[in-house]
Formats: C-alpha cells, structure tokens, sequence
C-alpha cells in the first residue's frame, strides 16, 4: 500500500520528544516495516491555527502544496494521527474526497466541552466534520472511544491500544548491576522515574514526587530516587531536591530511549504521579521491565496500571499516599516482585505495540478493499 501520512498536531520528525510523538511514529515505522510504502504528506504543524487568522494564509499555501504533492505521490490511503479540536485535521478529509481515497484517523478524539466555548468552537467543528468523514477511525483510550461511539458507527470504530516493543524494554542483571556501581546505588532501595522536565503539569508531578519522596526518607533513610529526563524546570526542581536531600536524589539528565531499560533495571519501583497524563508511555516502559509502578489514579495512570495488580495508584494530590504506597513496595519484596512479573506480562498482552498495529494494519487493508470492490 502507498499511504499518505499526516500528524497535524506534531509531525513525526519534530525534535521535541514526547508519548504523543512516539505513538505517532510507532505507527509510522510499523507499517514502514511491513513493506508499505509511507509519504509524510505535510509537515506543518495545525496546532491552535484556527484561532490564529494571521497563519491561514500559510495553512491555504500548504494544502495546495499538499495537494500536488499527494496527487503525485497516488496513495491507496489518507492516514491521519490523532486530530482533535486543538489541531483538528484540515487538510485530509478534503485532499482525500479529491483523490478519491478512503481517509483514517488513528487516535481521533471527541469533546463536546470544547463546543461551548468560543475560543475552541472552530477547532471543535473542524475535528468533528473530519472525524464524520474518515471512513474508520481508531480509538486508542477507552474516553476516547466511549466519546467517539456518540458520533461514529459502531463498523466505522475500533478500539485499539498504543505500545511499545517489550523487547526494548526488558530487565537486564548485567546492567543492574553496572548501573548501580555506577549511580552508588548498591545497597540502597530505588525509585525510578522519568519525564520531561517542563514547566507545567510534568513539574508538578515531579515536585508531587519529590515531596513524597521527603516522607519516605524519614521511614527509610539509604532509599534513593533517581530522574530520568530534561527541560526548562530542572533547575527549579534541583533547587527543591537539594532542600530535601541532595545526596539522595540524582538527575540523570536526557537519557537516550534505547538506554533506558539499564536504568529501570537498576531500580526497584517506579513512581510519576502522572497529573493530566493521557496514558504515560514510561508507565508501559517501566512495566515491560518489571517494575511496579506507582502514580496518581489519574486518567493516564488508570489506563495503563492494573491497580493492585501492576501498581498502586492513589488519589492525585494525595502525597502522603503516594509516599505511603512506595513504602508499601519498597519494605515487601514478594508484593514487588510479584507487580513486576505481573506488569511485564501486561505489557505484552495488551500494550504490545508489534500486536496491536498489526491489527489496525488488517483493518486499513479491510477498508481500503471494501472502498476498492
């Protein structure tokens, strides 16, 4: 198959790292992978453009280009990953009635709260018309496709999960034991976690985890928690650190992704309250590596943990709870253990991603030879 593909909120290739990204990109690589031929339709990036009069001209010059480029190229599809009513697809659903092709949304998103607000109506009415359009759309968030269910036919929705390849992302003793010689970790119980550090709802997190990490201090004083990650509020969150305990909490700085699964090797639980998170990719890599996790029982953290069975998830903004559920794991090993094993199987039977985008593969076949008949 030739596919056009387009993310108009982020294009695969950005520079800025995040889980929206890698999802986008999995699906990308996947089907790159299986002998499909993929043409990035657009790079440019749609976010909040409707409430930006000044940019459409721009956006009117893009879909010519598009257009011609897409013309050129012949694909057998429009492939879009996730529109929704801050950047809403508006270039697929009319390139694709042009061209004659079936249109998909991978990841397409419903919120008729964004209806009522003026700021956000355009955007919202734009994601809607393409969403009616698509002719099958993937709904990878239970939210999501409860939402997507009001508005979509029942043939024209699947249910589908994001992923990672769990072989990237397993527990490795050797490097355990390398990292912690390395970090002057032996001897001393490990909370891992990883994230952006931005301003925003990834610091607060990170500033909820630290806080946490204060309390556990005093009930275990050799314990340590290593930060995996980068951005414009770790100076801010270094400051908080060393209030606390500068020898006990290590910023790792930005960690290749690939090098990752050393790190979560070296730990023993991992912990990101995960406020406003839509699911947390780092909650899947930690699982598939065999640590229990603990979070927030926010949106993301729900879709990704089994509660009790993977994790122990908590009320957001309850941070001696939180402290208290990484005790819970850190004091009883057969508990942590036992989460551990539990999570890697998880992993590889509902988030693996090889599985699951071999099956939104079999549906694009089935609809384009449906459209194609």
């Amino acid at each position: 198959m030739k596919i056009a593909f387009f993310a108009p909120h982020k294009h695969i290739h950005h520079e800025v790292p995040s889980g929206d990204l890698m999802i986008g990109k999995s699906l990308h690589d996947f089907l790159k992978s299986q002998g499909h031929e993929l043409m990035v339709a657009s790079k440019m990036k749609l976010r909040n453009i409707l409430i930006s009069p000044l940019k459409w001209p721009a956006l009117y010059l893009e879909y010519k280009k598009t257009l011609k480029r897409t013309a050129e190229f012949k694909p057998d599809l429009w492939l879009t990953y996730h529109s929704y009513y801050k950047s809403p697809d508006l270039l697929g659903p009319s390139i694709s009635a042009k061209l004659g092709i079936p249109y998909m949304i991978y990841q397409g998103v419903y919120s008729t709260k964004h209806r009522r607000d003026p700021k956000t109506w355009l955007g919202f009415m734009a994601n809607k018309k393409a969403l009616l359009q698509a002719d099958h759309v993937f709904a990878n968030k239970e939210i999501d496709h409860k939402n997507l269910s009001r508005i979509i036919l029942p043939e024209k929705l699947t249910r589908t999960s994001p992923g990672i390849n769990p072989d990237l992302f397993k527990f490795c003793k050797k490097s355990r034991i390398e990292m912690r010689k390395k970090l002057a970790l032996n001897g001393s119980p490990t909370i891992m976690t990883t994230a952006m550090l931005r301003g925003g709802v990834k610091e607060k997190s990170i500033n909820d985890l630290i806080n946490a990490f204060s309390i556990v201090l005093k009930k275990t004083p050799n314990a340590k928690l290593i930060i995996a990650g980068d951005g414009d509020a770790r100076e801010r969150l270094t400051l908080l650190a060393n209030k606390i305990s500068p020898d006990h909490i290590i910023f790792l700085g930005k960690i290749n992704r690939l090098e990752l699964f050393k790190y979560y090797s070296s730990a023993n639980i991992f912990a990101y309250p995960g406020i406003n998170e839509a699911l947390g990719m780092v909650y899947l890599e930690a699982q598939s590596s065999g640590l229990p996790v603990v979070a927030y029982s926010t949106r993301g953290p729900c879709e990704a943990v089994k509660q009790d069975e993977t994790g122990l998830l908590s009320p957001e903004g309850d941070i001696s709870t939180l402290a208290k559920n990484m005790l819970i794991l850190l004091n009883d090993k057969s508990k942590r253990h036992r989460m551990g094993d539990r999570g890697s199987l998880h992993i590889q039977e509902k988030f693996n991603s090889n599985l699951n985008m071999g099956r939104v593969e079999a549906k694009i076949r089935q609809v384009i030879s449906r459209r194609t008949f």
